[in-house]
């Protein structure tokens, strides 16, 4: 019993003895000056979140399905418009050039007879000769450029970003085989400009562009606003385009980018 009242003793001393303790102050701390968590010194402008974007892209397809014969291109290669990119193989329409040919030449040899001024040569016979020589030449035209149809070429100058077949590959009807961008001309584009911030903009207003990854800012001008909303998160926001004064070393399709927009 002595036992058990001396522990009950000590145990209400030692806990009597904690709460009289005097608790410790912590130090007082220095207040940190805020951060732009954007890397920006905002002026007062209309501040969004963008992204770097190709002047110009493309996702290239064929219009028909057949297998892929030759690809003339690798990712990362710089090309020029109006160069092969990829070919498909497709028989009935390279049979179907071979054949206006034939009959173009044939056509041409019925008007060649014709074309003396003979009695027993009538000129409505030379007028027809002339009619289907014609035609003939027309459905010549029509079979080249429907063979067209077999070779992707690059319609202006950029770099392949994506190739999405290799040879003997089944390329499917509207199918994207070939990625290009004008990563040349870089522009950046906002992400989330909100409904309520895009009426105070306005083309040809500055703008300030801070890229997160290269960690530097540049500036540029607003070129293209989007008559077309966009949803994001349930918000609706209207893409915007800046053009950068000058486009700096290193910057890549799809890298982050703040930027403030003087509207002022």
């Amino acid at each position: 019993m002595k036992k058990i009242f001396w522990t009950t003793f000590l145990a209400l001393t030692v806990t009597l003895a904690a709460c009289s303790a005097p608790t410790a102050t912590p130090p007082p701390t220095t207040p940190q000056p805020a951060s732009t968590p954007t890397g920006l010194v905002l002026t007062g402008g209309v501040v969004a979140s963008a992204e770097a974007v190709p002047a110009m892209d493309t996702q290239m397809s064929f219009v028909l399905s057949a297998p892929v014969s030759e690809v003339f291109v690798k990712e990362g290669d710089v090309v020029t418009a109006g160069q092969p990119l990829v070919t498909i193989y497709s028989p009935d329409l390279e049979l179907a050039v071979t054949s206006a040919e034939l009959n173009l030449q044939a056509a041409e040899l019925e008007f060649q007879y014709w074309i003396p001024a003979r009695h027993d040569r009538p000129p409505e016979r030379r007028k027809q000769a002339e009619a289907e020589l014609e035609e003939a030449k027309a459905k010549l035209e029509t079979a080249k450029v429907d063979f067209t149809q077999t070779t992707l070429v690059a319609p202006f100058d950029a770099t392949v970003v994506d190739v999405k077949t290799q040879v003997g590959e089944l390329a499917q009807a509207g199918q994207a085989v070939i990625v290009l961008g004008d990563l040349a001309h870089m522009q950046i584009k906002t992400t989330d400009l909100s409904e309520r911030d895009v009426p105070a903009v306005q083309i040809g207003q500055t703008a300030k562009v801070y890229i997160e990854a290269l960690d530097i800012t540049v500036t540029g001008t607003v070129t293209q606003i989007s008559p077309v909303s966009e949803t994001v998160g349930g918000d609706v926001v209207y893409p915007v385009t800046i053009e950068l004064d000058e486009q700096p070393d290193g910057l890549l399709w799809g890298m982050s980018a703040e930027v403030e927009i003087q509207t002022k």
